[in-house]
């Protein structure tokens, strides 16, 4: 999609009740980022969406399962753990499903 056209899908997204920005949350590959989450106490766990601060292209995520002991705001707490993290690394675009995206120099 479009960078202009995806930068206003998530922005959209983040003024959907019970979702919280989280100004800083990085990727598997150690880069920082803009994060979103939601926290639904109806659900034992909770993604952390991450994206390029500049960009507000999609970096990665993070996933925890929820401890809902814990008084947490809704950006989570110390005690949720961590159990998933990952980090797009290449895009490519294909004609269709199953296929590999060419290499492409540069």
């Amino acid at each position: 999609m479009p960078p202009a056209t995806a930068s206003a899908l998530y922005k959209a997204v983040a003024r959907i009740p019970g979702i919280t920005w989280i100004p800083d949350a990085a990727d598997a590959a150690g880069r920082h980022g803009i994060g979103i989450t939601h926290r639904d106490a109806g659900s034992a766990t909770r993604s952390v969406l991450i994206f390029n601060k500049e960009t507000l292209s999609y970096i990665g995520s993070q996933a925890y399962f929820i401890d809902h002991k814990a008084e947490a705001d809704a950006r989570g707490t110390a005690s949720d753990v961590l159990f998933g993290i990952d980090a797009v690394m290449e895009r490519g675009v294909v004609d269709r499903y199953g296929e590999v995206p060419a290499k492409t120099a540069g």
